[in-house]
């Protein structure tokens, strides 16, 4: 009688492993897929927003995240999510597109987003000739609008100041908290359409119709540039001295070096580039693994591995179970996501079970461990067996009725 009882419950608990399993996979992702990454580079990602989507490219030049509504202006932020300008409105979203953090009060026409260091979003509404500050409430907290016209771009600087693109008026100003101009920059511009305030203390305009991009120093003496380029919207200059470039005719993204010379491009699937951001990569964590620590032989058990992408890719699990057995490469699954698996041991002994994860861009996490004994103490596993009928018992009642046929 008790080994018939025991029969059940162990097919019962098979049967609602299989359960987890199965609907783990239909709701996490896809299992048993082998990424072909082994050439792909680990330095940096690129974010690039154009008039019909933004998209996240690894630096072998595939597509690792889409979100498929063009924006001329995306910010990746720290916690994985992506801040993007969408006409009247600034959406906050994540990983799967999900709007987390909305701001539109009052807005016409968003040209440029930045989340500030305070949590704040710097926000430049171009056709309310307007640049303002907004704290996560939507309160407005600063703003400036004085002789602005068309304002295109806006950048804090470690100052407190603030870098303005006035588009219409040709010129590129940095005001202070309190709306002084304390630097302009005038000389033969032609619809800028950004700038950004270098470590150097240089600042580095892109001039849409001009077809270039320029570096002036405090002085407005030019001190680099980049001629010939057809109708440029955004620049970036690279940790290695590069400068990325967003060409909105030609649907490319080049790098170019203090020369000049184009070392680097991208033309994918691109429909007039607005925007583009380098961002470093960061290395996923090492999984953590929940589990019984003890158990029989022959029997199947439960383990939950949870690692995280700082990035918030999708991720790669590697699994080794200690038995010389292992699951290769399987994913994407989403990062910071737990992802059951069950395994069986045949043989007596301590077992070390072993995960790690991989990112998009082929960075390996380091590893994750948990010691496994078999067998463990058998009075020890009736009474967690007898725990476990207690918080379910629905499956005590099952297992009588079943035994009553």
């Amino acid at each position: 009688m008790m080994k018939r009882v025991y029969l059940i419950a162990k097919s019962t608990f098979i049967f609602f492993i299989f359960l987890i399993l199965i609907l783990g996979s239909i709701s996490i992702g896809k299992t048993n897929f082998e990424p072909n990454i082994s050439n792909i580079g680990t330095d940096f990602i690129t974010l690039i927003s154009d008039d019909s989507q933004v998209i996240e490219i690894n630096n072998t030049g595939s597509i690792v995240w889409q979100y498929s509504i063009g924006c001329v202006d995306s910010e990746r932020l720290s916690n994985g999510n992506t801040l993007i300008t969408q006409g009247f409105f600034v959406n906050e979203i994540n990983g799967l597109g999900v709007i987390v953090w909305q701001y539109g009060a009052g807005l016409l026409g968003v040209s440029d987003v930045e989340r500030l260091d305070n949590g704040n979003t710097l926000i430049t509404d171009m056709l309310n000739n307007i640049v303002i500050e907004v704290n996560k409430s939507g309160c407005i907290i600063w703003q400036y609008k004085i002789g602005l016209s068309l304002p295109i771009d806006a950048e804090r600087l470690d100052s407190g100041n603030t870098l303005i693109v006035n588009n219409l008026l040709n010129s590129v100003i940095e005001v202070s908290i309190n709306g002084t101009i304390v630097w302009q920059y005038t000389s033969g511009l032609l619809s800028p359409s950004d700038a950004e305030r270098l470590s150097n203390g240089n600042t580095l305009i892109t001039d849409y119709l001009n077809n270039r991009v320029i570096e002036v120093n405090s002085t407005g003496a030019i001190v680099w540039q980049k001629t010939g380029l057809n109708s440029p919207k955004d620049a970036e200059r690279l940790d290695n001295g590069n400068t990325l470039i967003a060409e909105y005719n030609n649907n490319r993204i080049i790098e170019v070096n203090s020369v000049g010379s184009i070392v680097g491009s991208f033309s994918n699937a691109l429909y007039h580039p607005n925007d583009v951001e380098r961002i470093p990569n960061q290395p996923p964590t090492s999984p953590a693994i929940t589990g019984p620590n003890s158990g029989f032989i022959n029997i199947p058990y439960i383990y939950m591995f949870k690692g995280k992408d700082p990035g918030g890719h999708s991720v790669y699990y590697w699994i080794e179970w200690g038995d010389g057995n292992t699951s290769g490469w399987i994913g994407p699954f989403l990062s910071d996501l737990q992802i059951p698996r069950t395994h069986v041991w045949k043989n007596k002994g301590t077992y070390t079970i072993k995960a790690k994860i991989r990112d998009v861009c082929g960075v390996e996490s380091d590893w994750g461990t948990l010691t496994v004994k078999m067998p463990r103490d058998k009075v020890l596993s009736s009474m967690l067996f007898l725990r476990f009928l207690d918080q379910y018992p629905f499956i005590n009642l099952l297992i009588q009725r079943l035994s009553l046929l």
